[in-house]
């Protein structure tokens, strides 16, 4: 390994691209390969021309006008052909201030000579347009609640730009509480640079309304609005009308029809009622609607693959019927979601049924529950992987709260139930209501099967004990 290290200066000229021969270029480029040293002090110059384009490029624009330091005076009038004189305007130069500043933050420049060093480096990268190019490629976004701010990050770990987001930290707990999102990172036009996608409101207005917004906003690598999607309008069912009044409360983007370009899902709600799941086009185009009476509420933003689909989950509650409440698992294949349809079971908005519902889970209430006179409401969804499988599990919970009832049931790809688990609390109150005979078995071994085993399926006409999709 040749360990004559090559000069500072000719690091900085190999960064900035400028002209060498070409066997001086191959000595640097073999020579950083074995030296981690020389590679740092690349890095570091990199980063700093990075840092300085961004200045540049971010400088506030000077508007163009004649100089108030120089006025000119006409000494005689202009001849009759002659055009008038005007001043030259004059292009504002970059204080010595800012250009100072980077010249103590540069890796190798000190003392006086600094200023002259870097001017003429900055008449290099003027003349053979050797700026290094910044990655301006979107590839996470953090949801800095400190500042409460979006703040996008490329490959490297700059920071590329922030934008402020009131009630960050309301929503961000929302997240963690019931693994939704708000936010997600995709190249939706396959352009190769990716374009940031959120439903959180953006405004003091839009967050005045609650803690879901109504718009869906699409922002280019330069923060700014490419597309914005408001899916919500008025519908009808049931002889009633809702108005244009729904909130986002989940979004999903993939290639869920296999063209090889992306589509964006998104879930909406209506209070407790309706829900409708829109999918669109990259574009912004609308495609189809699935309508359900009774909220749901979507399991995170992947699909699970079930076979040779993606299904969506969805938890939530059915209103089939007035004053009724059924506990409900939901697998919705985005890619059937085409014109408008409505649950096979809990519709009532006057369309077909959609062929997107491919599972509908009914969780019945457990015994315990009933004995309590509670019904069960589902609690949370989380992807759960399953010997290989993208499984899931759901939470339930008995209503009230007071009662202290929890189970969580376990459910492989294809719906089917793995097993369900509870915890202590459960359990004592399980022997309370067995010290009564008001339940029987075994809590773990015997009464978890029973549980398992109330759970049935929706095929498009009643209900089945065994596992059945939703047929068409």
């Amino acid at each position: 390994m040749n360990m004559d290290h090559p000069s500072e200066h000719t690091i900085e000229l190999y960064v900035l691209g400028a002209p060498l021969e070409s066997s001086e270029r191959r000595q640097v480029e073999e020579h950083l390969k074995g030296c981690k040293g020389c590679r740092e002090l690349l890095e570091s110059v990199s980063s700093y021309y990075a840092d300085l384009q961004v200045d540049v490029l971010t400088h506030p624009p000077v508007r163009s006008g004649p100089s108030p330091n120089l006025p000119v005076q006409s000494r005689r009038w202009p001849a009759i052909f002659e055009p008038p004189f005007r001043e030259a305007p004059l292009s504002r130069v970059p204080s010595a201030g800012a250009l100072r500043r980077f010249v103590r933050l540069h890796p190798f420049v000190t003392g006086g000579g600094g200023l002259a060093l870097l001017g003429g480096l900055a008449f290099l990268m003027l003349t053979f347009n050797l700026m290094p190019v910044r990655d301006l490629n979107i590839v996470t976004v953090i949801e800095n609640q400190n500042q409460s701010t979006l703040d996008a990050y490329n490959r490297r770990g700059e920071k590329l730009w922030s934008l402020p987001v009131p009630r960050l930290s309301d929503y961000v707990h929302i997240e963690q509480t019931t693994s939704r999102t708000f936010l997600q990172v995709a190249d939706l036009d396959g352009d190769g640079k990716n374009e940031v996608i959120t439903s959180l409101p953006l405004t003091q207005e839009e967050a005045a309304l609650g803690d879901y917004g109504d718009v869906l906003r699409i922002l280019g690598p330069d923060r700014s609005v490419i597309r914005t999607i408001r899916p919500g309008e008025t519908i009808t069912c049931r002889g009633r009308s809702y108005p244009d009044d729904f909130r986002i409360s989940g979004f999903s983007i993939g290639d869920f029809s296999g063209t090889g370009n992306d589509e964006i899902v998104v879930l909406m709600n209506h209070l407790h009622s309706p829900s409708v799941i829109s999918r669109y086009d990259a574009s912004g185009r609308r495609l189809g609607t699935y309508r359900h009476f009774g909220q749901l509420n979507m399991m995170g933003t992947r699909p699970i693959v079930s076979g040779a689909k993606n299904i969506l989950v969805l938890i939530g509650a059915s209103d089939n019927r007035e004053g009724e409440y059924v506990a409900v698992v939901v697998g919705i294949d985005p890619s059937r979601i085409t014109g408008d349809g409505e649950s096979s079971y809990s519709g009532g908005f006057g369309l077909p049924h959609s062929a997107a519902e491919s599972f509908y889970v009914w969780i019945r209430e457990s015994g315990m529950a009933r004995a309590f006179g509670s019904h069960m409401r589902l609690s949370n969804a989380r992807p759960l992987p399953l010997k290989g499988e993208g499984g899931f599990r759901v939470g339930a919970v008995g209503v009230p709260d007071s009662i202290s009832i929890y189970l969580e049931y376990i459910f492989r790809p294809d719906f089917s139930i793995a097993e369900v688990k509870s915890e202590n609390q459960t359990k004592e109150r399980f022997q309370m209501l067995a010290s009564k005979g008001r339940v029987k078995g075994d809590f773990f071994d015997h009464y978890m099967k029973v549980v398992a085993g109330e759970v049935r399926y929706w095929d498009g006409d009643r209900w089945q004990s065994r596992l059945t999709p939703v047929l068409h």
